[in-house]
């Protein structure tokens, strides 16, 4: 039993080890947003998938079709979440993690396998209207700085705008998008499924090693 409580005092250690550099809120550019949390996502690549629509098809001479493939593709790959909370709301504590406005998609290591055209993943904020429910803000259609870095920001409004929506929880995410490829109408239509990357096993014996070592260091004590 206390090998046991060793070793979930090892796992607990190890876990606010790894939760230090996410879990801290850090203030961003202009103090209108903390960041109170970061979190690693691994694609499901079995129910990930994308369509391409083109601006034209050309038919051939002979009315043939197209040789390109528009799909669906297979989505793999990885990205991560960033939770930020308004600076401007009563409960806005460094510590207060619970409570998100906005995400941001980082890091991400996304393919689509067969495709030929450039998918682009979401890399501006998006809004939370819930506590599980998000979606794409009216200002990253045009913008080119996210929301909330600059006081205001003046485009041209995009004929072929990207957007998505979806719903995240700690331990997963789905989402559903269009991702555009030029301003005309062509683009991806996709859908995203992903999960919190588990532990690896050797994380875990690490923890057990922690553990067995806090026994040890016990034992020495009482002698």
């Amino acid at each position: 039993m206390f090998r046991l409580l060793a070793i979930a005092r090892g796992v607990a250690l190890l876990s606010g080890m790894m939760a230090i550099g996410s879990a801290q809120a850090t203030v961003v550019a202009g103090a209108d947003y903390i960041k109170t949390a970061t979190t690693h996502y691994l694609i499901n690549s079995a129910g990930s998938s994308a369509t391409y629509t083109p601006s034209f098809i050309v038919i051939g001479a002979d009315g043939s079709e197209p040789s390109e493939n528009f799909g669906p593709f297979s989505i793999s790959g990885s990205f991560d979440v960033e939770r930020y909370q308004s600076t401007s709301s009563s409960s806005a504590t460094p510590a207060s993690s619970g409570i998100t406005d906005k995400l941001l998609f980082t890091n991400a290591n996304v393919t689509l396998n067969g495709a030929i055209h450039s998918f682009d993943f979401p890399s501006f904020f998006s809004l939370m209207t819930s506590d599980t429910v998000f979606q794409s803000e009216p200002a990253s259609v045009g913008c080119s700085v996210p929301l909330g870095f600059i006081a205001s920001c003046v485009t041209m409004p995009n004929p072929n705008p990207s957007s998505w929506s979806g719903t995240l929880s700690n331990q997963a995410i789905s989402m559903d998008g269009f991702a555009a490829v030029d301003n005309l109408r062509a683009g991806y239509t996709y859908h995203i499924q992903a999960s919190v990357v588990p532990l690896p096993g050797a994380v875990w014996l690490f923890a057990s090693v922690l553990g067995l070592a806090g026994i040890a260091q016990r034992k020495r004590r009482n002698h």
